[in-house]
């Protein structure tokens, strides 16, 4: 477990995801992320394949998730293992990161963003992720921790909608490949 200011970083548990939906519903209501509806958050939450998943906790109450995944798009996934030079399956997609809007500038989100991080690089991956262009909260958030942007795509939903993504790779992962 890790600790910032009063909130804890733990694995998620199944006890843990009515509370994540709860968060998620405020954050899409708010920030418009996830960007489709509807949209069963719970399965938008909870991938099969997912690497890890870890809350943000304070005083009881689930207060930021994350994500570790081992895939993304195919266009995210060419665009990271391009500017890395590494393979794909070498990469580690960190994914689902949301903090409630009570606790943000809290260093919730960084501490998140370094929880999955720090496992993708445990497992000999290169962390990376993608974010919607238009969600300049996130994308400071990224930048202003060094993340670099290597590239952006399309991504193209089932009923012919998209929207463009900002590719980002962790500068701890650029820095040492």
């Amino acid at each position: 477990m890790r600790e910032c200011s009063r909130v804890i970083v733990r694995p998620r548990t199944d006890d843990d995801l009515d509370a994540c939906v709860e968060m998620a519903t405020i954050v899409r209501d708010l920030d418009g992320y996830p960007t489709r509806r509807p949209l069963d958050l719970r399965e938008f939450l909870v991938v099969p394949d997912a690497l890890g998943a870890w809350v943000a906790e304070n005083q009881g109450h689930v207060v930021g998730h994350v994500a570790l995944h081992r895939h993304s798009t195919p266009e995210v996934l060419a665009v990271a293992s391009q500017a890395l030079a590494r393979p794909i399956d070498r990469l580690g997609v960190v994914a689902r990161l949301l903090v409630s809007p009570e606790s943000r500038r809290e260093k919730v989100g960084q501490t998140l963003l370094n929880r999955a991080s720090s496992e993708a690089t445990s497992r000999g991956l290169w962390p990376i992720l993608d974010v919607v262009t238009t969600f300049d909260a996130a994308i400071s958030l990224y930048e202003s921790f060094g993340w670099e942007r290597v590239g952006q795509v399309a991504f193209r939903f089932h009923d012919g909608g998209s929207v463009e993504e900002f590719v980002y790779v962790s500068p701890e992962r650029r820095a040492t490949s």
